[in-house]
């Protein structure tokens, strides 16, 4: 990204959700599927074996695919944390960098967490003028 990293603030998050709930409703079931032929290569007795090659174009169609999807969300700053629908906001929380996170079903961002805790360690957002305004609010 041009000029840095990007910083949100709740309310910025939040007017994502329904882009991120559009996208993740769109990328999940590739996601699904790609796990499946990646399942069913790597049980494969010889992976290499050239019957395997149509699901081995179907596995890879889908990863592209996928790639292309989250790629703009990476290029808006979000930060993809797995492709079923975990993504960070990279935040200011008093001097502190943290991430405001939201999951795939989830109506808001509603919590956050250290950048070293990942997904275990998020909490509630408590009050969300906890967390700096960005130069776009």
């Amino acid at each position: 990204m041009l000029g840095g990293m990007r910083y949100f603030n709740v309310e910025e998050a939040n007017r994502l959700v329904p882009l991120l709930t559009r996208t993740f409703e769109r990328v999940r079931p590739w996601v699904e599927r790609a796990q499946q032929l990646a399942d069913e290569l790597g049980a494969a007795p010889v992976p290499s074996d050239p019957s395997l090659a149509s699901l081995r174009e179907e596995r890879d169609t889908l990863l592209e695919r996928i790639r292309g999807e989250l790629l703009q969300l990476q290029e808006m700053g979000l930060e993809i944390k797995g492709a079923d629908g975990l993504v960070d906001f990279r935040a200011h929380r008093g001097g502190e960098q943290v991430y405001l996170c939201w999951r795939f079903g989830d109506p808001a961002v509603s919590h956050w967490h250290a950048l070293l805790d990942g997904y275990a360690g998020r909490r509630p957002i408590e009050s969300p003028d906890d967390f700096a305004p960005t130069y776009l609010s």
